[in-house]
Formats: C-alpha cells, sequence, structure tokens
C-alpha cells in the first residue's frame, strides 16, 4: 500500500511520461492534441517528439479525420479530446475516417463522465461509450485505476485497431497494488462474491470495491468485476456471474442507456438468464456544473448508494 500511496491518481501524470518512453520503443506512433496537453499530459511528448506531436486547436473534427489518415500510412496515433467532443462533435469523423477504414488511431476521450466537473454540461459526456461500441471494429476500453490505465497504453502501443480510450479527470482511489496484465475481452475479478456481483469499470471499479466492504458488515458476499474492456466484453464471466450469484450490478459514470449496463443486458439476454439485473448510472439525464462526489450522490453512485440497490433488491 505505500507504494500505491506515491502513484497519482491523475491520469496525465501517468500517461505523460509514459508516451515518451513507449515514444521511443516505437517511432511510428504520434500523438494528437486538441490544445489539452495539460490535460493529456503530452507536453512532454511534444517536447521530446516535436515532429511526431501535432496540436489541431480546437478542431475535434479536423483532428480525427488526420489522425486517420496518417494511421492510413503506417502510424499509430494517439489523438484527444474532451470525451464529449470526441465522440460526439467528431463523430462522422471517427465512425468514418476512423472505423470505416480500420485505421489505427487510438481515440482518447478525456475527463469523462462526471469526472469533468465544474466545465458543465457542456463538457460532461455520459453517452460516449453507447455511440463508441456501436461503431463496427471500434474497441472500447475503460481502466479502473492509474495502474491500469498504464497497462492498457502499453497494449494500445501494440494494438492494431481503432481503439476509443476513456480516460477520467481523476481516479478516486487505486484498485491495483501494481500494473496489472491486460488481456482485451476479459475481466479481472478483483473480489469473491456468492450473493450479488458488482461489475464497475473507470472510476466506479474502487466504489464498488468500497461498496462491497460495506455489504461484507452486513453478512452479504459481493464479487467485483473490473470490466475494462466494455466492447469486447467479457461474456463468460458475465455467464458465469449469473450462474453463481443472484443478483447482477453494473455501475457506471456513464448513461445506463447504451453503456456497460446495456452491454451486460444484452449477454444476458442473448444466453437467456434468468437472473436479477440492476443497472446504476446516469438516468437519462445531462451531467450539471458540480463537483465529482456532488454529482455521484446526486445520481446514485456512491459506495452507500450501491449498498443500499443491493439490500433493497434482495430485501435483506
Amino acid at each position: 500500500m505505500a507504494e500505491q500511496s506515491k502513484r497519482s491518481l491523475i491520469n496525465g501524470d501517468v500517461f505523460g511520461p509514459l508516451m515518451v518512453e513507449l515514444g521511443h520503443k516505437y517511432p511510428n506512433i504520434m500523438v494528437c492534441d486538441t490544445d489539452l496537453m495539460h490535460c493529456f499530459g503530452t507536453k512532454a511528448f511534444m517536447k521530446e517528439f516535436p515532429k511526431r506531436h501535432i496540436n489541431f486547436a480546437i478542431a475535434e473534427q479536423n483532428c480525427m479525420a488526420a489522425s486517420a489518415g496518417m494511421a492510413l500510412c503506417g502510424k499509430n496515433v494517439f489523438s484527444s479530446s474532451f470525451a464529449n467532443f470526441a465522440t460526439k462533435r467528431a463523430c462522422d469523423q471517427v465512425s468514418i475516417s476512423v472505423c470505416y477504414n480500420h485505421a489505427n488511431v487510438k481515440v482518447c476521450g478525456l475527463y469523462a463522465g462526471l469526472t469533468a466537473e465544474k466545465n458543465g454540461g457542456t463538457h460532461i459526456g455520459v453517452e460516449d461509450v453507447a455511440i463508441m461500441r456501436s461503431f463496427p471494429g471500434m474497441v472500447v476500453v475503460e481502466p479502473g485505476d492509474t495502474y491500469e490505465l498504464e497497462a492498457i497504453t502499453r497494449f494500445m502501443a501494440e494494438y492494431e485497431g481503432p481503439v476509443y480510450f476513456r480516460q477520467p479527470k481523476m481516479y478516486l482511489r487505486h484498485v491495483y497494488n501494481d500494473v496489472p496484465a491486460f488481456e482485451l475481452g476479459k475481466a479481472r475479478q478483483l473480489r469473491e462474491g456468492k450473493d450479488v456481483t458488482l461489475i464497475a469499470a473507470g472510476i466506479m471499479v474502487g466504489i464498488a470495491m468500497d461498496a462491497a466492504g460495506l455489504l461484507e458488515e452486513k453478512g452479504i458476499q459481493a464479487r467485483v468485476l473490473d470490466m475494462a474492456s466494455i466492447k469486447p466484453i467479457d461474456e463468460e464471466s458475465i455467464l458465469k456471474a449469473a450462474k453463481e450469484t443472484g443478483l447482477i450490478v453494473t455501475c457506471e459514470n456513464h448513461s445506463t442507456i447504451g453503456g456497460l449496463g446495456s452491454a451486460v443486458a444484452e449477454v444476458l439476454m442473448d444466453n437467456k438468464c434468468n437472473v436479477a439485473l440492476s443497472r446504476l448510472g446516469m438516468q437519462d439525464c445531462f451531467g450539471m456544473t458540480a463537483t465529482l462526489g456532488y454529482q455521484l450522490e446526486a445520481n446514485g453512485l456512491t459506495k452507500e448508494a450501491i449498498v443500499e440497490n443491493v439490500m433493497a433488491a434482495y430485501k435483506w
């Protein structure tokens, strides 16, 4: 745990130096920014590789279209914007220029979901996963902390094809003590449990772990799955949870429409699973101009709210 306390919870603090390291190892890596070098942590990459970094300023559509062109010329392009803009403002370019051509572009959605905080509703994107996972060939990943962020970034440096890399502004806690192995399409079980399964991604993984601790105090054993790979999703782990536990609760920093909860529901429905499912997330609403803590509480995404949901479902 001592190592954990030294590791930054802010994405850019970890992602920035890591991209410099990977830039030396992989000469085909390029970084495209939209005036977000501070948020993305890529100022160091810009200084180290000035010919491999392009700042498109506030022109997200141009950024994604040009990134696709560079990728089709043999580059592995990491392109960033706020999640809301990368997936909605540049939606057509990501769909047609990137995915239709299976271009090797890593679309990095920053300050995802409610972590955009006081930037307000214009910057708070809670529909991005729904949009990105609907595109043919698009991989969707969302790490649970900065350790897993490093694991996924290293994976993307070698992966060939389009990826939506969903990143919050910051994490509330670590869920790993070191960099875990990452396998596309596979969840990581962080906690055993036979009564209920909590499936979470991103900042909600830590909250789900804390909720599982509270449930244990009440005699309820909660399994926790870190579903960092949202597309492709780990059907095997979901079906195993449906068979072995009496309830599945999905927890996401995103709308319940089209996101992680919907992906899990699709797996259960397609396999005719008779298990209760509860989907926690944004309930058909926009974010607000407020702190992350306030918004999590207002939208029922705290550890206490998860516990209440489980207790109500089982009438414990």
